[in-house]
């Protein structure tokens, strides 16, 4: 069973006929954005699960002839959000409203909301942050409370473990970038594997990086910096895997942070842009729906 009818069975055994959604703030006409809020928008209701957008984008509308009904939910979803307390106030009645199960800030937020972004994430209710950005379920997760693993982490690791290659035991693994999102979870992640990690950011020389990243088993790119890892990156025995997060564009093409045409004959595994990661991100966030349902009573305490 793949993991899309995994989530259906999953959909259908937890909340039944319930009547439920996901909540999605998006909050502006980005081009990007608006494709992931439909993908997204898509999959949820390809899986069973209900998602309502919130905010300024008028391409991406909640339809009511679907045979959902949410009746307090329609002022919300037809208000402005022009100011940081409307969208504080949006926040309060999700995380109060029995029927939202889980919620989804769409990001970049805009330029005027950026200086907002930590405490945009913090509002979001534990049981609900299915991003996991809110830091809550990180804290939690490194305490080994819970087991949860925010959505693009997630979708490596799955991907990983689908290959036969998540057995991290002794091997070197190079991270490239240290993102709240992506890059700090991964880390984590592969250190209860008993990897061997090396982690770089900014601070680090790009002849620093290409030399750990030639000592590497595995290598995961996550910088968003479009054709940053090349040939030069790589060791000449054929014996690496390449993991590509990044996601950007050329001539209007989707690419990663990876030059595939480089690299394909010096690795034996490497994962394209934009067929891999990218829409197994999407399955795992609406997979976390039912990891946080699961850990509800242990959530509890630090509901907003």
């Amino acid at each position: 069973m793949n993991l899309k009818n995994e989530l259906v069975e999953k959909t259908k055994k937890t909340f039944g006929d319930k009547k439920v959604y996901i909540a999605i703030i998006f909050l502006w006409n980005d081009y990007s954005s608006d494709t992931y809020v439909r993908l997204k928008k898509k999959y949820g209701e390809e899986i069973g699960l209900s998602v309502i957008v919130f905010g300024q984008n008028q391409n991406v509308e909640f339809n009511r002839n679907q045979g959902n009904n949410f009746d307090d939910v329609g002022i919300y979803i037809n208000q402005t959000y022009d100011n940081i307390f409307k969208i504080m106030e949006l926040i309060k009645y999700l995380n109060y409203d029995n029927e939202c199960v889980g919620i989804i800030v769409q990001l970049p937020l805009p330029e005027k909301f950026k200086k907002y972004r930590t405490q945009i994430l913090a509002w979001i209710s534990p049981i609900k942050d299915i991003d996991g950005l809110g830091w809550v379920l990180a804290g939690l997760n490194e305490i080994d409370l819970i087991d949860f693993t925010p959505a693009t982490p997630k979708a490596v690791l799955y991907l990983l473990d689908k290959y036969n290659l998540g057995d991290m035991k002794w091997q070197n693994i190079s991270i490239i970038w240290q993102s709240n999102i992506v890059g700090k979870p991964l880390i984590f992640q592969c250190i209860k594997r008993w990897a061997t990690i090396s982690s770089f950011n900014h601070e680090n020389e790009l002849n620093e990086i290409k030399d750990m990243c030639k000592e590497s088993d595995l290598i995961i790119s996550c910088t968003g910096k479009v054709h940053l890892v090349d040939e030069s990156f790589m060791r000449d025995d054929k014996s690496q895997t390449i993991v590509d997060v990044g996601y950007g564009h050329i001539d209007g093409k989707p690419v990663g942070d990876v030059n595939i045409d480089k690299i394909k004959d010096k690795v034996k595994n490497y994962t394209p842009v934009p067929w891999w990661v990218g829409p197994l991100t999407v399955a795992c966030l609406f997979d976390n729906v039912f990891v946080l349902q699961n850990y509800k009573d242990i959530l509890k305490p630090y509901k907003l």
